[in-house]
This record gives C-alpha cells, sequence and structure tokens, in this order.
C-alpha cells in the first residue's frame, strides 16, 4: 500500500481566511461565522474545515477550547522551537526572530520534549531581567524522530533511556533489538508518541556499541551532533568525471579567464592547514594608494548547482572542526586538492581587486573569474614573527617582508576605519589545544589572535562588504550574512548584571542603548572582568544568520555583509560565488532565474544557517571534551579564576587557558550558602560570605567525567 499523500494546503482560501481573522472585529471566529463571512456554500463548508485544520497543525491558527479559530498573535499565542532543561523547565525559541524567549515552566510542557516545534500561550510579559513565561497548547511536530540511548531491560520488557535528559522519558521497544544487550548504546526511532504520561513507543536502527569504548564513543558523538559520515557513492562517482589539474589552463582560455598570474600572490593560514580558500596580493599604487587582491577558490566551476556533489555539500552547510579532526563539506579531492589554492600551482579563483586610498578609503572594485598561481605559502607564525621584528626566516632570501609591511600598514588602517564607524570588538578568547600524534590532549591554552591573523581577517571583510554592497546597489538576489541589533530587553538585562558587578558605565547609563556596547567594551579593556564583560556582551546579543534580505550587520557596524571568501568549507559563500559568476554573464539573471532564486534562497538561507549552528555545537562540544580529558591529569591540583556565572546549584568557575568549570553548592561546606538572583550572588546564611559573579578566586580540581566533558571544582583552602 502506498503511504497516504498528506493534504496540501488551498493557497487562496488560506489567504482569505488569514485576511478575514486578521481584521475581524473578534479575535476568534467560529467555523459557522467563518463560512458566512467567506461567502461559502453549505457543501463547501467540509473543505474549510480541512483547510482549517491544516493550517492549525502549521501553527497559523489556533483552536480555542470553546470551538472558535484565531490567528495566534490575536490570541497571544506564539510558535517557535523548544529548547528543554534536564531540571524540567524549557524555553521556546520563536520562529520570528524579533520575538523573545519564552520561559515554560515543567508543569506548563505538556508532552512537548527538546526540538519539538510547539504552539505557546503567553501567560505572562515578563520585564527586566525576567523572561516572558508561557504555557505550550499545541504539538506541531517532533523534533527528531531518532534519539540515542542505553539499552535497560525491566523483565521481559527493554526500553531505552535517552542520552539527552531534556528528551524526558524512556522509549518502549516493541520490536528489533538486533542482538543488542542491556547496556549497549544504540539509536531508537519513535514510532508513536503515547498522550498523558504514557512512554513513547519505538524500535531499535543501529547498534553504537558498549559505552567508554573509543570507538562507540566517536560514533556517539557524530550521531548526537548529526554530523556526516563517509560521502556518498553518487558523490565519488561525480568526483570521478571531474577535469584533472593539468586541464585548468585549458579550462581558463576557453572561459577567457583574466590571467593574473604574474601577480604576485601569496596564502597566510595556520601551520596545519591543506585546504586555501583565499590567496592575497597589494599593488602601490601612485599617491601612496593600495590596490588590494583578494583571490577565493572558484569551487563553483567544479561544484554544478542540482549535481550530487552540490546536493551534499548543501545537506551539510558547512565543514565542522573538531579539535582532533574535521568533518568537510566538500571531499578532498576538491577541498585538498583540484580548488585549493596551492602554492606554484594554476588555480581557478574569482578575483576582486579593490583600489583604496593612503588613508584605507575605498574608491573602486572590481571582480571577475580568474586563473591564478600562488606565490608563496605563508604560516601565521612566519608573518607574525616578521611584523613583530622585521626578521624573515633564517636563510629565505625571498621572504616577501616589503609587502608583508604594506599588507601591514593597510590592514591597520582598514581596522581603525571600522572602528570609526562603531564595530563591536569583541575579540573573545578561544581556546588552543596542543595534542601529540595520538590525539591525546598536551596543553590547553588561551590563544592570542596577532597581526597576521588581523591582516586576513581585514582584507576578507573587505571583500565580503564589497560584493554585499555590490548586489545591494544592483538589487540583485543574494544570501546576505546578517546581525540585527539586540533587543530593548536584552541591553536592560545586561545593564541590571553589569551594576552588581559595579561597572561604573553601567553606572553612568540610566538606559543602554545598541551604541552603548562600544563604549562599554572599550572600558573594560585590562580590567580583571574584562572577559566576564565581553562575554556577557556577546550573550546580549542575537545571533548572526543567513538570509534573502539585508538587514545589515550590527556587530561589524556593516550596512551590507555576505560570505563570500570561503566556499571549501561554507555552502553560502558557494552560492554567492555562483550569483555573482552570473551576473557577469551577457544579460545577467533570466526573468525565469530570478523567480527561481526567490523561491529556493530563502530556504537555503534558513538551512544552512541552522546546519552552523549544530556545527558550533558540535565544535563546542569537542572543545569541552577535550577539556575534560586535559583536566584529568590534574585532580588536586589549584588554579586561580573568576566565576562567570551563578546558579541556585553551583557556581560555574573560568580559568584563565578557557577551561571552565562548577563549584556545586555542597561543596561550600562552611555554611549553608542561599542564591540570590537579583545580585547574582550565594550567600551564606551565618557568615554572611558571599561568591558573586565577577569574583576572582582560587579552586581545586576534585573531579572530572571526561565522557560527558564536565570538570568539577571545589574552593581551595590552602
Amino acid at each position: 500500500m502506498k503511504p497516504k499523500e498528506k493534504k496540501k494546503s488551498l493557497p487562496e482560501l488560506q489567504d482569505r481566511i488569514m485576511q478575514l481573522l486578521s481584521g475581524h472585529r473578534q479575535r476568534s471566529l467560529t467555523l459557522q461565522q467563518l463560512s458566512g463571512a467567506l461567502g461559502l456554500r453549505k457543501e463547501e463548508r467540509t473543505t474549510l474545515l480541512e483547510q482549517l485544520q491544516l493550517m492549525q497543525a502549521d501553527g497559523l491558527l489556533v483552536k480555542t477550547e470553546r470551538g472558535r479559530y484565531g490567528l495566534p498573535r490575536r490570541l497571544n499565542c506564539i510558535t517557535g522551537v523548544l529548547e528543554g532543561n534536564r531540571r524540567g523547565y524549557a524555553f521556546l525559541r520563536p520562529d520570528s526572530k524579533k520575538e523573545e524567549d519564552v520561559f515554560i515552566k515543567p508543569g506548563r510542557i505538556n508532552g512537548a520534549v527538546h526540538g519539538d516545534r510547539v504552539l505557546v500561550r503567553l501567560l505572562s510579559s515578563g520585564g527586566g531581567r525576567r523572561s516572558r513565561e508561557g504555557e505550550v497548547v499545541t504539538i506541531l511536530s517532533r523534533g527528531s524522530e531518532r534519539l540515542l540511548g542505553t539499552l535497560e531491560r525491566r523483565g521481559k520488557k527493554y526500553y531505552v533511556v535517552p542520552d539527552d535528559r531534556r528528551l524526558g522519558r524512556a522509549v518502549n521497544l516493541s520490536h528489533g533489538l538486533k542482538g543488542a544487550r542491556r547496556g549497549e548504546k544504540v539509536m531508537v526511532k519513535v514510532d508513536s508518541w503515547q498522550k498523558g504520561n504514557q512512554p513513547p513507543r519505538g524500535h531499535l536502527v543501529e547498534r553504537i556499541g558498549m559505552p567508554g569504548v573509543p570507538h562507540t564513543e566517536q560514533l556517539l558523538f557524530d550521531r548526537r551532533h548529526e554530523l556526516p559520515g563517509e560521502f556518498p557513492p553518487q558523490v565519488l562517482k561525480e568526483l570521478d568525471s571531474l577535469p584533472p589539474a593539468e586541464a585548468i589552463g585549458l579550462i581558463a582560455s576557453e572561459e577567457k579567464r583574466v590571467d593574473l598570474r604574474n601577480l604576485f600572490m601569496v596564502t597566510i593560514d595556520g601551520e596545519e592547514a591543506k585546504d586555501f580558500d583565499d590567496a592575497v596580493s597589494l599593488e602601490m599604487l601612485p599617491e601612496g594608494g593600495f590596490r588590494l587582491g583578494v583571490h577565493i577558490a572558484d569551487v563553483s566551476h567544479y561544484v554544478r548547482e542540482g549535481k550530487a556533489i552540490d546536493r551534499e555539500a548543501l545537506k551539510r552547510g558547512t565543514s565542522t572542526y573538531l579539535v582532533d579532526r574535521a568533518v568537510h563539506m566538500l571531499p578532498p579531492l576538491l577541498s585538498e586538492n583540484l580548488c585549493s589554492l596551492k602554492a606554484g600551482e594554476d588555480r581557478l579563483a574569482v578575483s576582486v581587486l579593490i583600489d583604496l586610498s593612503a588613508t584605507g578609503e575605498l574608491q573602486q572594485y572590481r571582480f571577475f573569474p580568474a586563473l591564478v598561481r600562488v606565490a608563496r605559502r605563508l604560516t601565521y607564525p612566519q608573518v607574525e614573527a616578521y611584523l613583530a621584528g622585521g626578521v624573515a626566516p633564517a636563510g629565505d632570501q625571498s621572504f616577501p617582508g616589503e609587502i608583508l609591511g604594506q599588507m601591514d600598514r593597510l590592514a591597520v588602517q582598514l581596522r581603525q576605519r571600522r572602528l570609526q564607524r562603531g564595530v563591536l570588538d569583541l575579540d573573545i578568547p578561544e581556546p588552543q589545544f596542543v595534542l601529540d600524534d595520538a590525539g591525546k590532549v598536551l596543553r590547553v591554552e588561551r590563544r592570542q589572535l596577532g597581526r597576521s591573523e588581523s591582516l586576513i581577517e581585514e582584507f576578507m571583510i573587505l571583500a565580503n562588504e564589497v560584493i554585499a554592497a555590490h548586489f545591494a546597489r544592483e538589487q540583485l538576489p543574494l544570501i546576505y550574512r546578517v546581525h540585527a541589533v539586540p533587543a530593548e530587553e536584552k541591553l536592560t538585562a545586561l545593564r541590571e548584571t553589569l551594576l552588581l558587578l559595579g561597572d561604573p558605565t553601567a553606572a553612568e547609563l540610566r538606559r543602554f542603548k545598541p551604541h552603548h556596547l562600544k563604549m562599554l567594551l572599550e572600558r573594560s579593556r585590562g580590567r580583571v572582568t574584562e572577559n566576564l564583560i565581553r562575554n556577557l556582551v556577546l550573550r546580549s546579543l542575537p545571533q548572526a544568520r543567513y538570509t534573502t534580505v539585508n538587514e545589515g550587520h550590527f556587530g561589524l557596524a556593516s550596512r551590507c555583509y555576505c560570505h563570500f571568501t570561503a566556499p571549501i568549507r561554507r555552502y553560502p559563500d558557494l552560492v554567492v560565488h555562483r550569483l555573482l559568476k552570473e551576473s557577469l554573464e551577457p544579460g545577467g539573471f533570466s526573468e525565469g532565474r530570478l523567480i527561481m532564486l526567490q523561491s529556493r534562497l530563502p530556504a537555503i538561507a534558513e538551512h544552512v544557517s541552522e546546519r552552523e549552528r549544530a556545527a558550533m555545537e558540535a565544535e563546542r562540544a569537542s572543545e569541552d571534551l577535550k577539556k575534560a580529558e586535559y583536566m584529568e591529569n590534574k585532580l588536586g591540583e589549584v588554579f586561580p579564576g573568576i566565576i562567570n556565572g551563578v546558579t541556585n546549584f553551583g557556581l560555574f568557575v573560568e580559568l584563565e587557558n578557557t577551561v571552565e568549570g562548577m563549584i556545586p553548592l555542597s561543596e561550600l561546606t562552611d555554611d549553608y550558602y542561599v542564591y540570590q538572583e537579583r545580585s547574582a550572588a550565594v550567600v551564606g546564611e551565618r557568615t554572611r560570605k558571599t561568591y558573586r559573579l565577577g569574583d576572582p578566586i582560587r579552586i581545586k580540581v576534585i573531579r572530572v567525567d571526561s565522557a560527558a566533558g564536565k570538570i568539577t571544582f571545589t574552593l581551595d583552602q590552602g
């Protein structure tokens, strides 16, 4: 039997219903009232009812307890994705990016679990540091039907306890054990979500292995973060049909590409880099001006829209860089060979030449498909050493020191111009892991960003801005990288937190405005709480995302911004390359192509935003695991740190090397400590001793759960 097809919505009828309910004096209408107002005949009422049910399932309508229909916003309801917490409560992340999160108490979740898309009724408007509160009314769709967990047995019945405690209850297995044993890690597919307190039912679809085994742990990590495995056969087959590197010159000749092989250009990357997206060149113009060249690998020539490699790249969305390995968006033949701008090799590129004044002011630009040959592969340490001391690597007579000095001078001017226009200088410290040959962590250090990395960053930002501004000015379709202005509620909460820290800027300003954040960051420089304040500011900002609407980039203070410079590892950049090359063709975009792009690009933008968030979560989790692995050998040792989080169950402390752990309140044994939310502190009832956000303390490492990436501290009493 064929599965039943989901009934499709009727666009015209849906639009009429939405328009009617939007403007009607009553907030909700009965089926009969809707039918009459729409002028439908009696026999058409069944069609109307089906349409209402479809709209209700999609979260476009709310059906009240009295059987009346209304729009969510008019009935004080909101749709979004539920983000659960292992302590039982949850937050709604609204579909609308302009809406603030909604807090949902444990008793108001009504059967929904982490990841579900739900309809929530707002119960309170919040204010200050408090979030709005709500209650789940309807589960619109389940977030995932596949769960990871541990196989357990009670009598003759088997069930799976989810690893993610946010997913709630165990899943009863109806069949398909596949020889799995109790205690084994497995993946289960949920067949039915039961109502009320009844556990869901499902069947086993994959055996992962016994916990503690390295292969099992890696597979668990990959499944937990939905990381893709090997490239599928159809991708590998398509790779065989790609032209070899030897054909690049012929391709460039046939396509009449601009030959830039005589232009001196370099790549500057980390010492371990294997894929080279970008190269840079610099020519001095009369009167002290600059001609900056940013040359980006032309991935779009090899990855054709709609083909197998493209479909897989879109599915992955981005490369994911874990501490000990990378999960690439493109196969190595492309990322490390055909597309990679290797020194001394002819490669296809999309080049942007930007003319700037002696003070770094943009004058003109042009871009085109090119044939390039990188002259030198440089590393960050090499360039950093030269810029710091003016000394080339020993014995390297051809080291391009003069050009690097000119590049550095231009980069400083570009950065100064960005700071003047209001860019947020966040520079959050990142961890740097030193591993042995087996992937074991030898050291965790605070990574120091130098002038060499800033140089490349400035050039890439400028190229991204130039491309985005061009498309915006020409009103051509594009995927933009946007960063919204922080919400007033977030800024109010930030000010209250800073007041608790005794921050003078917060005390000086009665209300925070977005432009005050730059001043706050500048004034915090050099203080003990500098990194904490930077993190607090970061948490108050919305997440950057991809969209087809140019909304500007608040953090970079850019009116127009996109991602163009990393098509080997980011799908949005690949799309931008295609659109740029297509816009340069005679006649540009056809009318049909424009219609198709307007239809497809928004969905692509939303998908790659989701994939980026998933990759970032996996990367953070990988760092947490490696930090915990490193701290296993530090049990009993004492470190200085700063309290960067205060909760009703413990204090979070960050060490100088970026490692973070928690001091449970049960470890504070000299008194009974009470959590005070308004002052972001815990206070001893008898001694009145206080530990608050931002306080420097000394801790001792007492427990490490390397499998979970959790580290437990206690106070150093020495």
